[in-house]
């Protein structure tokens, strides 16, 4: 089965503070470009075939080093983004006043966030998304996914059968790998938020 390294971006100003969703003009701060190099470095130790990144800037600057080592090109992919929190996107601390907030974080699945879109939409953009690249390749490459925290733990999820409601329970931290096999309606975990160190 293909292999997936599921990378999630890495830290930046914004991180823990706001709902940054699918804003763009947000960056690594220092600390999340040093996670990017040690991130390369970890990842050009493996045959890497391919590497496919959220557009956001965020995450095509966590992959960028990763092509530096590897002289592969980074792919920009649509699906990869982040869930669409629509209104949501860009919020702080007032969000713990939101009723809608609050539903999401007890009952995800019932929320469409106002002018966003639902887990499940989001799911399936990104399962689908991955079954038709991982379909490009063979069975024993090894591709690079970098993406987000929501997206990366709802493919998680799926792979392993839970519950969408239960996707909030994985963790994905800034700055980690998880890896993954994916071929053909076939899933296996190998690793879940592993973070290199330098």
């Amino acid at each position: 089965m293909t292999t997936l390294f599921l990378v999630r971006h890495g830290k930046t100003e914004s991180s823990g503070k706001r709902l940054c969703g699918n804003l763009r003009g947000i960056h690594l701060n220092e600390f999340g470009k040093q996670q990017a190099e040690i991130i390369a470095n970890y990842v050009a130790e493996f045959p890497i075939k391919a590497i496919f990144s959220s557009p956001l800037e965020r995450t095509m600057e966590t992959a960028m080093p990763l092509v530096q080592k590897t002289n592969l090109t980074i792919t920009p992919q649509e699906f990869l983004r982040e869930i669409d929190f629509g209104d949501f996107q860009g919020k702080g601390e007032e969000l713990l006043e939101s009723p809608i907030w609050k539903e999401f974080n007890e009952h995800p699945a019932k929320v469409r966030f106002p002018n966003g879109e639902t887990i499940h939409e989001s799911q399936k953009r990104v399962v689908e998304g991955l079954d038709k690249l991982c379909s490009e390749f063979s069975a024993n490459d090894q591709i690079v996914i970098v993406s987000h925290c929501e997206a990366l733990r709802l493919a998680v999820a799926f792979a392993l059968g839970a519950p969408i409601d239960a996707y909030q329970r994985l963790t994905i931290d800034p700055g980690s790998i998880t890896r993954i096999e994916w071929q053909d309606g076939r899933y296996r975990l190998l690793s879940l938020n592993v973070s290199p160190i330098s």
